[in-house]
């Protein structure tokens, strides 16, 4: 009979949005080191994109947490979005010069290259500013932190909770 099956225990808001931010915030930092290595462009850009999913993650759910270590933690998604901008920027308007300059005619190649190498020494300058910020990131503590008030619970137990579910 119907009624005699348990049921299955679902996780709360707040234990589904710790999972789901706990998971983003991995995605931020398994994205840093390429980002660092700066042998493609698209590593800062994929920091910002995961550190976009986090800040949206975490707007959802400000209400559910206490806000005394919450605030901080969401604070610091949006400054990474931030510190890693200008970075990207640049990239896509050095990308966006380089595309212009293959169809522009000969005579005006110096003209364009003049505009990409001085994005491209203010992009030195923003990589140097990025890469102080990941850096401080290591060494304050904050990625322990998050993964202390997120990753605990962890996907692995959002699984667990649903395989018992069907198993049961």
């Amino acid at each position: 009979m119907a009624h005699d099956l348990p049921i299955p225990e679902e996780p709360t808001f707040r234990d589904a949005m710790r999972i789901a931010i706990g998971e983003r915030w991995e995605q931020v930092w398994e994205t840093v080191p390429a980002a660092v290595e700066g042998k493609d462009i698209e590593g800062v850009h994929d920091v910002r994109v995961a550190s976009r999913r986090l800040r949206a993650a975490m707007d959802v759910a400000a209400g559910a947490f206490p806000a005394d270590w919450y605030k901080p933690l969401h604070k610091l998604a949006k400054q990474i979005t931030r510190e890693l901008g200008a970075v990207r920027d640049r990239d896509v308007l050095i990308e966006s010069f380089q595309k212009d300059r293959e169809k522009a005619p000969p005579e005006e190649w110096p003209g364009i290259d003049l505009v990409i190498e001085r994005i491209d020494a203010e992009r030195v300058e923003a990589r140097q500013a990025m890469e102080k910020f990941l850096a401080g990131l290591e060494s304050s503590g904050k990625i322990d932190e998050t993964r202390r008030r997120f990753g605990e619970t962890g996907s692995k137990k959002l699984k667990m909770a649903e395989s018992k579910g069907a198993t049961s």
